[in-house]
């Protein structure tokens, strides 16, 4: 069996901006429409490298915040998450049984894009968190 270290970046990203955007949905994955309630962030991982496999990977994620109000409330939305990861980062705060993110670098800016449902606004940057896990 394989015992993999390095946590998911969702597993760290997750819970860290859940708990720090209340009353905002944090996902992965889009929900079905029936599901789907602004404001929302989302995040996907898009690629990155694994410095050492066991100790540390270096994730490209894409940050992606949604509202149904207007373009201010989307950006400032975009950048509350950015604050939230930036936050973890600088504090170091671990995800119990997961792990802790270990460096924080930008490649793109908060940049305005076309938002794929009707009367929204859409906001994305993209950051690469490195990720250590628990120390045992």
């Amino acid at each position: 069996m394989v015992t993999r270290k390095i946590p998911r970046v969702q597993e760290i990203a997750l819970p860290i901006l859940r708990d720090g955007l209340p009353g905002v949905l944090v996902t992965s994955w889009g929900p079905d429409i029936l599901d789907r309630q602004f404001p929302w962030v989302n995040i996907r991982r898009l690629g990155g490298l694994p410095v050492d496999v066991d100790l540390l990977d270096r994730a490209v994620v894409e940050v992606t915040a949604y509202t149904d109000t207007n373009l201010i409330d989307c950006e400032n939305l975009l950048l509350d998450a950015r604050q939230v990861l930036w936050n973890a980062w600088k504090n170091q705060v671990v995800v119990p049984d997961k792990g802790s993110i270990s460096s924080y670098f930008e490649t793109l800016g908060p940049t305005q894009f076309d938002s794929p449902y009707d009367d929204t606004w859409r906001v994305q940057y993209l950051v690469q968190l490195g990720l250590r896990p628990i120390r045992n």
